[in-house]
């Protein structure tokens, strides 16, 4: 079973302490902010407690505790309502997003661990046989969300293709015993021995698709358990790729581009046979030596076509994985911070079930399977708030989904959405019960849309 992260990338910038990360600048023309940090925490303490009590009630089974969790829902959803409601007299908290992401920011209440912190812990995703390992810094607090590293490592120094170096020892010859360790949490990835990584699914292959769903789950099983019961800070998730694991790197990254503030590339590698278009924005950090020297400048000369000055090329001179380079590793990583909301979003799916990123989504398209790279489905999206205007341009899409919120456009007037030059105008109102029921769902308090938008794309004459 795949198990997603659950519901589960620069100039320099001031380091935020643990916990606070920078918030995002707000874009031009946003509604102002409506309440004062007193009345955002305590608004933000009801949504907590409403959050806790909802889940407690949907994860009770027994009639009895039904019936007392039940009890408990409606008053923490009341005490809830009601805040929002008395602030409410200030204006319209939903067309905030200052105020809507200061409230929903860490939403999630989270039990102290029970266990040693301060070490890498082994642990198994029984439910699909899945083992991981984890570091919580000694200084975790579950009400404090942290910089997390998701750590794949390398294949093992001397062997073959499919043979992983043991995930403490690549631990050991990463971060373990840097200052990273003292505010952020690392996942630990294990690779199964035999499972490859790199080379391009084949997926007229009978078995290729399901080796896919392995790898993808290898990442996500751990991640979406640790995600569930450690705070792990939605905006500051990053992907730290080891040898032979880089190129899967990249086509992980853009099957799921908003799930993580950045990548680094302890070996890159050429991945001339997918598309890569979805990683617009990304940041990536490119470790190279003079070995991969070529291999790196060809790389980055392609992502930086695809998304300009996205791409950090970092010089090492000591051997793999370079732990010589963990300083700058680190200092890259505190500069980078993840945006739901990116003005351009573009969509170059590598797979045909994993065709979603930030606020778009295709609903319909043609297959990939036999189709040529530069002839498979793509979208780009464009929102200018200004103009209150959002123009669409696809390619074997039949329909897709926008997510909106007043980053994005202004909802209390009508928006245009253009799409392959055909245009409408819309009109939505604003749901909170939507917006939540989502944000719980992918658990992501970075995941705000009160409207979602669904069109069906116009056949262009000489298709009908």
């Amino acid at each position: 079973m795949l198990v997603l992260a659950p519901l589960l990338l620069a100039p320099l910038v001031l380091v935020a302490p643990q916990g606070e990360s920078p918030a995002p600048e707000p874009m031009p023309g946003a509604k102002p902010q409506l309440l004062t940090p007193p009345e955002q925490s305590g608004l933000r303490s009801k949504l907590i407690g409403y959050l806790a009590a909802d889940a407690a009630y949907e994860a009770a089974t027994a009639p009895k505790d039904r019936e007392r969790t039940n009890k408990r829902r409606e008053k923490a959803r009341s005490d809830f309502e009601k805040e929002w409601e008395r602030l409410g007299k200030k204006g319209n908290l939903m067309a905030s997003m200052a105020d809507l992401r200061a409230v929903f920011e860490n939403c999630f209440e989270l039990e102290k661990p029970s266990f040693s912190l301060g070490q890498l812990r082994k642990e198994t995703a029984k439910e699909d046989g899945v083992d991981y390992s984890f570091f919580l810094p000694k200084g975790y607090k579950p009400d404090v969300p942290c910089r997390t590293l998701v750590m794949i490592p390398g294949t093992a120094a001397g062997a073959g293709a499919g043979t992983w170096a043991r995930p403490t020892d690549h631990f050991a010859a990463t971060w373990e015993k840097t200052p990273l360790l003292d505010d952020s949490i690392v996942v630990v990835v294990h690779v199964p021995n035999g499972l490859e990584l790199d080379p391009t699914p084949d997926f007229t292959r009978e078995g290729a698709e399901a080796e896919e769903d392995r790898r993808n789950g290898a990442v996500f099983s751990g991640l979406g358990r640790v995600m569930a019961s450690h705070n792990v800070d939605r905006a500051r998730l990053f992907l730290d790729c080891g040898r032979g694991a880089c190129g899967f790197g990249l086509r992980f990254l853009s099957t799921f581009p908003d799930r993580f503030a950045g990548a680094v590339l302890r070996e890159p590698t050429a991945v001339d046979d997918i598309r890569l278009g979805s990683l617009l924005g990304m940041p990536l950090l490119l470790l190279k030596s003079p070995a991969n020297a070529a291999a790196v400048g060809a790389l980055a000369q392609r992502l930086e076509a695809i998304s300009p000055g996205s791409v950090t090329v970092l010089d090492v001179q000591d051997e793999y994985p370079h732990k010589a380079a963990t300083a700058e590793i680190e200092q890259w990583t505190a500069r980078q911070r993840r945006n739901m909301t990116p003005a351009r979003v573009v969509i170059e799916p590598n797979h045909d079930r994993f065709n979603r990123a930030y606020w778009v989504d295709i609903d319909r398209a043609d297959p990939l399977l036999g189709a040529p790279l530069d002839a498979r489905p793509r979208i780009e999206v464009t929102a200018d708030r200004a103009a209150n205007r959002i123009v669409v341009k696809t390619r074997g899409v039949e329909s897709f989904f926008l997510f909106l919120n007043d980053d994005l456009v202004d909802l209390d007037k009508e928006f245009t959405v253009v799409t392959n030059d055909k245009a409408v105008v819309e009109k939505r109102g604003r749901s909170f019960r939507d917006m939540r029921d989502r944000m719980v769902m992918r658990r992501d308090w970075d995941f705000l849309f009160p409207v979602m938008f669904h069109s069906v794309v116009a056949k262009a004459a000489d298709e009908k």
